[in-house]
C-alpha cells in the first residue's frame, strides 16, 4: 500500500460475524493491504473467521490477532495455521498471545505462568510450520516426536500479541514480530522497535476517526479510550502515553493514541507511527459507521499517504 507500512482494517467484534464476508470483500476493494479478525471471547473463532476471510478475497492478507496460547493445543493449532497458509499462501498472518487473564480464568484455562505457556507454544508452533519434528516436554507443552505431514510451502509470520516487557522478549527471541493493540502511541511502538531484532514484523492497532471537525472526531473516539484507560488492561502502553492513569482524557492525550482528525491530520498520525518503527497500522474506526471511515480513509487519507517519499 504505502512506500513506508502497509495499511489494515479490523473486522469489529460488535458486528455480526455473518457480515464477515461482504466486509472483508469491500475492505480488499478499497485496496488495503490486510484484514485483522480477533478471537475475544466470547465473539467468534478467529480461526474460522480467517478461513472466511480468505476464501472470498483474492488478494487480502488476513491477520489473527490473537490466539491464547493458553487454549490452543501446539500441534493442533499449528496443523491449523498450515492448512490456511497452504491453501492461502502468502495471505496469512497470525499472533498468539497469553490471553486476557479474566477470560482464561473465567473458562478454567489460566495456566500458571503465562508467559512460560506463550514462549511454549509459540516456539513449538512456529517449528512445526518450519517442518521440525518438535518433542518437548515443558511446563505447559508436551509433545513427542510430532511432525506436520504437510507444512506449509510459504510458512506464514507468528508474532506475539502483548505489551508487557516480558512478552516483548518472548516475541524478540522466539517470533517473526509483535502485535501491539489499540492505545499505542509513538513512544510506545519506538520502545517496541527497539526490542525487536532487525526486520521483525510490528504490527499496530489504532483507532480511527476522519472527521475535519477534529473536536468531534475526538468526542467519539473518547469513550473508547477512556474505557480502555479504565479497564487497566494495558497499564504499559498508558504509562508510555500521556493519558493520565485518573483525570480527563484531554485533546492532546486523545491525539497520542488515536487517528483522529481531518485528512492531513489522520495522515500525519500513520506518518508517525510508520516512522516510529511500525510495519503495518491497523484502523480500528470509531463510531457506527465502521465501513463508511474505511471508504473515507481509503479515499482521503490514503492519497496522502501514497505520495509521500519512502
Amino acid at each position: 500500500m504505502t512506500a513506508c507500512a502497509r495499511i489494515g482494517a479490523v473486522f469489529p467484534t460488535g458486528l455480526a460475524i455473518e457480515g464477515l464476508p461482504g466486509y472483508a470483500r469491500r475492505v480488499e476493494s478499497l485496496g488495503y493491504d490486510e484484514l485483522w479478525v480477533v478471537e475475544d471471547c466470547f465473539a467468534y473463532g478467529g480461526l474460522t473467521a480467517a478461513a472466511t476471510a480468505l476464501a472470498g478475497t483474492s488478494r487480502l492478507a488476513v491477520g489473527i490477532g490473537l490466539l491464547p496460547a493458553a487454549v490452543r493445543n501446539a500441534a493442533i493449532v499449528a496443523m491449523e495455521i498450515a492448512t490456511l497458509a497452504t491453501i492461502h499462501p502468502h495471505r496469512l498472518r497470525v499472533a498468539i498471545g497469553h490471553g486476557v487473564e479474566s477470560w482464561m480464568t473465567q473458562i478454567g484455562a489460566r495456566p500458571p505462568d503465562r508467559i512460560v505457556a506463550l514462549r511454549e507454544v509459540v516456539t513449538a508452533v512456529r517449528g512445526l510450520l518450519h517442518g521440525e519434528r518438535v518433542s518437548v516436554a515443558g511446563g505447559h507443552v508436551s509433545l513427542l516426536d510430532v511432525v506436520l505431514e504437510q507444512p506449509p510451502a510459504v510458512v506464514p509470520p507468528v508474532l506475539v500479541g502483548t505489551t508487557g516487557p516480558r512478552g516483548i522478549e518472548v516475541a524478540a527471541r522466539g517470533a517473526d514480530g509483535l502485535l501491539l493493540p489499540e492505545g499505542a502511541g509513538e513512544s510506545a511502538i519506538a520502545a517496541a522497535r527497539a526490542a525487536l531484532p532487525a526486520g521483525a514484523d510490528l504490527v499496530v492497532y489504532a483507532w480511527l476517526r476522519v472527521d475535519e471537525d477534529e473536536a468531534a472526531a475526538r468526542a467519539c473516539l473518547l469513550p473508547a479510550v477512556d474505557a480502555w484507560r479504565r479497564r487497566d488492561m494495558y497499564r504499559h502502553l498508558i504509562e508510555q502515553s500521556t493519558v493520565s492513569s485518573s483525570g480527563p482524557v484531554d485533546a492532546a492525550m486523545l491525539d497520542d493514541v488515536t487517528v483522529a482528525g481531518g485528512r492531513q491530520r489522520c495522515a500525519a498520525a500513520v506518518t508517525r507511527r510508520q516512522r516510529a518503527g511500525a510495519s503495518a497500522v491497523v484502523l480500528m474506526p470509531g463510531g457506527d459507521d465502521g465501513l463508511g471511515q474505511l471508504e473515507t480513509f481509503a479515499g482521503e487519507v490514503l492519497p496522502l499517504l501514497l505520495a509521500e517519499p519512502s
